[in-house]
């Protein structure tokens, strides 16, 4: 079976005579009419908007949706589709793994930092296509967008599974998300889009100011743990959130990680080593 992927739902009608359902849906920016059964259809419960599925084609060739799992998200069909035409297109599935952990933030307090950013579209496409290093990790287009979503992944479901509350978790996943977007700053106010290195971390903080003043109306105790996680640690720092080491491992983790791979991208899938500032990397392929 095919892996899910991330698509936006038009629609769902159930056939009068047959037990089965048409599903119209949109992917790589095309509009794909396709079938399912009339038990998925009714389980999944909802028939227009963002969603994970698995579709696979029958002997015919007819699209056939074999699972849906919707995804519970405040953002709509023209904000998604801009945000899929910011990303390249190996990139799309990125925007609904972006949305999925946006709809994990149920809290109240939380709610002004999804509202901020679906809502600035000049951000996101600076967001969604900027590189995250100049030559170190995710160094390329898109890459900004993909290591924050792979760190705000792994903090949340690090945090779940080492049972940290849910306003930890929560938090831990903003922050993480959010941690880099400082890096966007620059080339936000100038004519450049260029990756322009600078003191990131206070830039994070001019971006979200927004957000940052309506969460310290509405609880003083969180913010003052996020505004702790995104800011920058002198040397000789003391952790004062338990969290902050779960995001600070999966910030190395998905940084280390792409280092590595872009080490190997542009050697033959044989070559099982190669050397990285006078020391020896290796690795093992698919055997």
């Amino acid at each position: 079976m095919n892996k899910p992927v991330f698509v936006w739902i038009k629609n769902i009608k159930f056939s009068a005579n047959l037990p089965t359902a048409n599903c119209e849906f949109i992917s790589s920016n095309n509009i794909i009419h396709a079938i399912t059964s009339d038990d998925i259809a009714r389980k999944c419960n909802f028939n227009h908007g963002l969603a994970q599925i698995v579709f696979n084609h029958d002997y015919q060739g007819n699209t056939v949706v074999c699972a849906i799992k919707p995804i519970m998200t405040n953002c709509k069909q023209e904000q998604y589709l801009n945000m899929v035409n910011f990303a390249e297109q190996h990139h799309e599935n990125l925007v609904g793994r972006f949305l999925k952990l946006l709809s994990l933030v149920t809290l109240e307090e939380l709610q002004p930092f999804i509202n901020f950013i679906l809502d600035r579209m000049d951000i996101l496409q600076l967001f969604i296509s900027s590189k995250a290093s100049h030559k170190h990790h995710h160094s390329y287009t898109g890459g900004l967008f993909e290591h924050s979503i792979e760190v705000a992944e792994m903090t949340y479901q690090n945090a779940r599974f080492l049972d940290h509350s849910d306003v930890e978790c929560q938090t831990g996943l903003i922050a993480a998300l959010f941690h880099d977007i400082g890096k966007i700053y620059p080339a936000l106010h100038s004519n450049s889009n260029k990756y322009i290195a600078g003191p990131h971390d206070s830039y994070a903080f001019a971006l979200l100011a927004t957000p940052l003043g309506q969460l310290g109306t509405l609880s003083s105790r969180i913010f003052s743990m996020l505004c702790d996680l995104l800011a920058t640690k002198p040397y000789g720092h003391k952790t004062r959130y338990a969290i902050e080491h779960v995001l600070k491992q999966a910030d190395r983790t998905s940084a280390e990680s792409n280092f590595a791979k872009i080490r190997f991208n542009e050697l033959p899938s044989h070559y099982f080593y190669t050397q990285v500032n006078g020391n020896v990397m290796y690795r093992i392929s698919s055997l």
